[in-house]
């Protein structure tokens, strides 16, 4: 039985320490393997565990397992050295590193887990020769390298079981069956920048494509949508396409031009002939390509659309007004004369510590004139008037900019998120209306136009307070 499990090869310090704690070994694998082929009694263990130990310098490794310090095997190192039954040697890394990562990339893409070997196969020569070099400095074990007979490609393959459990173990890779039904980023990966980035490097390099544009192109929706949301994090713009061929279909995905440099500092490739195509690329003359609204709207994702609320802006839960300091705020006239009259101040006494006009103060008790939100928060701090007071009886303010105006709420709520997220921001001020796939547009439309008091009469607008406020406050997808 314990000849199906690998053995770990131990150097004389541990062989000694190990060897004056034969009889405790002994019990607990009695018991641990009680009701099992190796029911053997303690002496028995204990004269298996001494002969180990004595003529092999090893130990099965569930044996090592039940010493209590066993961990401090891994002090101090990077690899653990095992043999297999027969005594053919290989070795483990015991941490997670860029290479590996890389590795399980590549495997994922090109790679076959089969029982007792793992195969990888690329059309160039190069490539192969260095994933070699690869797998012998992390498991040192025996490779085989040939060409394939009937086609133009070159594999390797790299023998031993536990190193085919080993890389099933990383990345979920099913040994001997289809993988694409199951394929997703490794978890272990996600703990560390590098390792992600390495880990789709690799993938690109086993399943990506360099020639006229940077592209991915897999039979695993879900490890494609896994990609999306990793380039989606690192601000890298890219679509999908779906393609069904011979009763298969595949998910595919394109970088957009103006992303290529982004990817390349954040992926590139170590594979000779993609690198070389990637380069190429980024010599390449970008043609900018813009999807239009009905792409984007059954897609339910685009550059500019509202994210989330950008929490780091906000003043004890309101729009901090000081972060907008080119807007001016309307209608506030009622409500600066009866601040005014409350703290007993003339047009005249409250204008001269405003250093502003009589005229022009009064045009603002009017409503002629919005007031400027650095004049209005002067107006506050001068009269000790909380800005969450303020806030608390002005739910909702009409702002101006030039020729613009909103009507905009002073905190952030459900229904104003909501409401954003069909919308798309660009730049000077303009704004599409893409909306959801499943929403009448034109209701979606008038919604906005009720919402923000503004008359909307197509699917594209100008309006520099509302760009500008939302690109402030909230976080766009880039």
């Amino acid at each position: 039985m314990l000849q199906s499990f690998p053995y770990i090869l131990l150097d004389q310090d541990w062989v000694e320490k190990l060897r004056k704690k034969t009889l405790l070994l002994a019990e607990r694998a009695h018991h641990y393997f009680k009701d099992t082929l190796a029911d053997y009694s303690i002496r028995s263990w204990q004269k298996r565990i001494i002969k180990y130990l004595d003529e092999q310098k090893r130990l099965p490794f569930p044996l090592l397992r039940l010493y209590s310090d066993w961990l401090e095997v891994y002090q101090d190192k990077q690899f653990l050295s095992f043999q297999s039954a027969r005594g053919e040697g290989f070795k483990l890394p015991i941490y997670l590193s860029v290479k590996l990562s890389y590795l399980t990339g590549v495997i994922m893409g090109d790679g076959h887990l089969a029982e007792y070997f793992v195969n990888i196969i690329d059309a160039s020569k190069e490539h192969i020769e260095n994933l070699t070099q690869m797998l012998m400095l992390q498991f040192n074990s025996k490779t085989e390298f040939f060409k394939h007979t009937k086609a133009n490609a070159w594999n390797v393959n790299i023998l031993g079981k536990w190193i085919v459990r080993f890389f099933n173990f990383l990345s979920g890779q099913p040994i001997n069956a289809r993988k694409y039904p199951v394929l997703r980023e490794p978890l272990i990966n996600q703990t560390n920048t590098l390792y992600r980035r390495a880990f789709w490097r690799g993938l690109m390099d086993a399943d990506g494509s360099y020639k006229s544009s940077i592209g991915f192109c897999s039979a695993s929706q879900k490890l494609l949508n896994d990609f999306s949301l990793f380039l989606t994090q690192h601000n890298i713009q890219h679509r999908f396409y779906t393609q069904t061929v011979l009763g298969g279909t595949t998910y595919s995905l394109k970088i957009f031009g103006e992303s290529r440099k982004r990817f390349t500092q954040l992926i590139g490739s170590e594979h000779p002939i993609k690198k070389q195509e990637l380069q190429i690329l980024l010599d390449k003359k970008i043609h900018r390509f813009t999807e239009n609204s009905a792409t984007l709207r059954k897609r339910g994702v685009w550059d500019g659309q509202v994210i989330a609320v950008n929490q780091e802006k906000l003043l004890d839960g309101y729009f901090d007004l000081s972060l907008i300091p080119h807007l001016s705020i309307a209608n506030l006239g009622n409500y600066i004369r009866i601040l005014r009259r409350k703290n007993d101040l003339t047009q005249q006494s409250l204008s001269s510590e405003l250093s502003i006009t009589q005229t022009l103060l009064s045009k603002y008790e009017r409503n002629s004139h919005a007031i400027p939100i650095p004049i209005l928060l002067e107006l506050l701090s001068r009269l000790a008037v909380p800005l969450k007071t303020f806030f608390s009886t002005n739910s909702k303010s009409t702002y101006h900019s030039q020729r613009s105006k909103c009507c905009l709420n002073t905190r952030p709520s459900e229904d104003f998120l909501k409401i954003l997220l069909g919308m798309q921001f660009k730049e000077r001020g303009l704004i599409m209306i893409h909306g959801k796939e499943n929403e009448d547009l034109d209701k979606y439309r008038k919604k906005i136009s009720s919402f923000f008091s503004l008359q909307i009469q197509k699917r594209s607008f100008h309006n520099a307070v509302l760009n500008s406020f939302v690109r402030e406050f909230f976080i766009l997808r880039s």
